[in-house]
């Protein structure tokens, strides 16, 4: 059973005119046409579903003065309940915008690319591990980044649904990893209100596809400062119970501090790019690295970088001690694992 959150219904909107006879047109059209797509509240006042109100916008801003015209989204059973928040009607333009990013969510229409993670062993690069990144497919079949993805989701209220959506299209793709490499599939905390509920799916497909929970490292993204703690942990708990391990994401910049490593004692710890890269000429990423390495080891874990683009830097890294590495210095993204490496 999927439940509008993951799986998300068409938006409505109560539509409210202040001037006499501006909704006659829209009351007309919703009245000529089938009833589910809108209906007449009163004169003033009509509930259609969002692509007879993006649609009926286009004419209004030709036909009819805009200031008068004002909407809030709201269900069809109940579409006066959210009258507090009317705004005027060009205020939903962002929406509108961003609307594109509920047909990727509602049709699938997302890829997997894979990005090796390296170690060092008797002097020589050697990959134990994928990173799995979901990218967006257009109506043209054109690859749309992960931050346009989720940036236009921020706007629609559609992140609990897109991260759904790319985590179950994560697992999907894993079995194309070697069976003896680690997989790294990204999360975001706060689009999950319940682990027993919200990653059921996950974990029925991590076991359909025969998949060992060792393998999956789950990252903690922190687009959003995740306020409650203890939620966080409780999800990280709950996937520790069925036998994952979790990583912390990008530490030293936004909000996953060096405090949350200790807060959190995530089995891996992967140092932001942002120190990473330049980090062998740099004095204050140097700091920071020896500081996110000592604090990881410390508590047991694996200490990662990414973003890793220079010889110079890899070599500083490796020399000051971190265990993975990972950066277009290895290897891009690629539709396919990279099985071999240039870079020794």
């Amino acid at each position: 059973m999927s439940c509008d959150i993951c799986h998300p219904k068409a938006f409505g909107y109560t539509v409210y005119f202040s001037e006499n006879n501006q909704a006659d047109k829209l009351i007309q059209y919703v009245s000529e046409e089938n009833k589910q797509i809108g209906y007449m509240i009163n004169e003033r006042m009509v509930w259609v579903l969002e692509p007879v109100f993006f649609d009926f916008l286009d004419y209004a801003e030709v036909h009819l003065n805009m200031d008068h015209i004002f909407a809030v989204q709201s269900d069809r059973l109940d579409p006066l309940k959210e009258l507090q928040s009317l705004k005027n009607a060009r205020e939903f333009q962002p929406l509108r915008e961003a609307s594109w990013v509920d047909e990727i969510i509602i049709k699938k229409n997302l890829t997997t690319h894979y990005q090796p993670i390296v170690t060092v062993e008797n002097g020589l690069v050697k990959i134990v591990g994928q990173e799995l990144l979901s990218r967006g497919l257009s109506e043209e079949g054109e690859l749309i980044s992960p931050f346009h993805m989720f940036e236009a989701a921020r706007v629609r209220n559609r992140l609990f649904a897109l991260d759904h959506a790319c985590r179950i299209n994560s697992v999907s793709h894993a079995g194309e990893v070697e069976k003896d490499q680690l997989i790294f599939i990204n999360f975001l905390p706060t689009a999950i209100y319940s682990p027993e509920h919200c990653l059921k799916s996950t974990l029925e497909l991590i076991e359909k596809k025969n998949i060992k929970p060792s393998q999956i490292v789950f990252e903690v993204v922190e687009t959003d400062e995740v306020k409650n703690i203890a939620h966080l942990k409780r999800i990280l708990e709950f996937y520790r119970k069925h036998g994952f391990q979790y990583a912390l994401d990008d530490v030293g910049v936004g909000y996953n501090g060096i405090n949350k490593i200790r807060e959190l004692k995530p089995d891996y710890v992967k140092l932001a790019l942002e120190y990473s890269n330049g980090v062998s000429r740099d004095p204050e990423k140097q700091k920071m690295a020896k500081s996110v390495l000592e604090i990881t080891h410390e508590l047991g874990g694996i200490a990662l970088a990414e973003g890793v683009e220079e010889e110079e830097d890899f070599l500083y890294l490796q020399e000051l001690g971190f265990d993975l590495f990972q950066g277009y210095y290895f290897s891009k993204p690629a539709p396919k694992p990279i099985v071999q490496l240039q870079a020794s």
